[in-house]
């Protein structure tokens, strides 16, 4: 692998010498152009990025390129002036590919990417890191680019670079770009997403309509991409019966078509489903007028910190480290992250977890 690596990024090297290039940063840019066409989770937990831009440019015209898939959680976000559908096939689940031939492909001939060069970006951003992501941005002419060194190549074909860092949390990182660009005044590194109170409104009602006054409103979501770093789907199943055991509580199941299956079982022992029958934006308010979010590592855990919501995140055996993953991805207080461990070989159990939402949320009001 490391020798294919060395290829591309020589490719990426090439390309960087016969590229439209600046020989310095711009002050004052016209445009920026912010690359993220990951997963949804990996759009979330970046948007304070979008605020910091905007805080340092204000009159700029900053544009989103995410996926087809995610572009609803930057609806109604005052600081992304555009969005751009640029579904890149590298970096995420949805396309689901790991060929470069694709991917290089894509980069020369695809519609979307020409689409990207007639705006002609000042400042180009590759959030990533890599060398697809570079050449897309060489491809696009943008003269001033960033991206990142050590994670996945490409940074030989830009000017800036953050040095990717395991341990710190990815939403920092992502605002270093910022600085890079000269950003000192800085949001918190907290994910952001704008609802209308039609959409809470709307949320609200149906919980109304589920729960009864005093019943805990708790959130599952099982869907959590590769299997072994999820939590099982019959643990999710287990959880649901023991909640809705007591009557204290009355769970909503969220989820895209592929949870469908899961979130039918839960919903025999009670649970609302919702999985495969909501829009990204109805789960998102959904879950804004929760009292607790029980889910894997996903889109959930970023949605339930960007409203406020405390999330208990539930790894699989493939993890290694709850800490460590939670200092990468979890967001403080408001996200309590279960799993294996140097202290812990095993994942917790439904009984374990039902015990801790128990503690979790014996002293908090609910809503109703």
């Amino acid at each position: 692998m490391g020798w294919k690596r060395s290829i591309l990024e020589g490719v990426v090297w090439g390309a960087a010498r016969c590229a439209r290039a600046a020989t310095e940063v711009p002050s004052r840019p016209r445009s920026i152009f912010v690359l993220r066409n990951n997963d949804i989770g990996d759009l979330l937990v970046v948007t304070p990025l979008f605020d910091a831009l905007r805080r340092r440019f204000p009159d700029a015209e900053i544009v989103a390129a995410v996926g087809e898939w995610s572009a609803e959680i930057l609806r109604g976000n005052p600081h992304v002036s555009d969005v751009m559908l640029v579904s890149a096939p590298w970096h995420n689940r949805i396309t689901g590919t790991r060929d470069p031939g694709i991917a290089l492909r894509y980069i020369a001939t695809s519609p979307e990417v020409r689409d990207v060069g007639k705006r002609r970006f000042e400042v180009g951003i590759d959030v990533v890191g890599s060398a697809f992501g570079s050449l897309l941005l060489m491809r696009a002419g943008i003269p001033w680019r960033l991206g990142v060194h050590g994670y996945d190549g490409g940074q030989t074909g830009v000017q800036q670079v953050v040095r990717y860092d395991p341990a710190e949390h990815v939403g920092r990182s992502a605002l270093r770009f910022a600085e890079l660009l000269g950003a000192h005044d800085l949001p918190a590194c907290r994910p952001q997403i704008f609802l209308s109170g039609q959409e809470t409104d709307e949320a609200e009602r149906s919980w109304r309509a589920h729960a009864t006054r005093g019943q805990r409103r708790i959130v599952l979501a099982p869907g959590g991409g590769h299997p072994g770093r999820a939590w099982p789907v019959d643990h999710f199943v287990e959880l649901a019966r023991l909640l809705t055991r007591d009557g204290q509580a009355s769970p909503i199941v969220i989820g895209g078509p592929a949870d469908a299956p899961a979130g039918g079982r839960m919903g025999l022992h009670g649970a609302l489903d919702l999985t495969g029958r909501s829009t990204l934006r109805r789960s998102m308010a959904v879950i804004s007028r929760a009292d607790l979010v029980v889910c894997n590592s996903s889109f959930a855990m970023h949605a339930a910190a960007a409203t406020g919501v405390h999330a208990i995140v539930l790894l699989g055996k493939e993890y290694d480290s709850a800490r460590a993953h939670g200092a990468q991805w979890g967001h403080g207080d408001l996200t309590t992250i279960l799993g294996r461990d140097h202290d812990r070989s095993n994942i917790f159990e439904p009984a374990d977890v039902l015990g801790m939402l128990s503690r979790s949320y014996a002293s908090a009001h609910p809503h109703g």
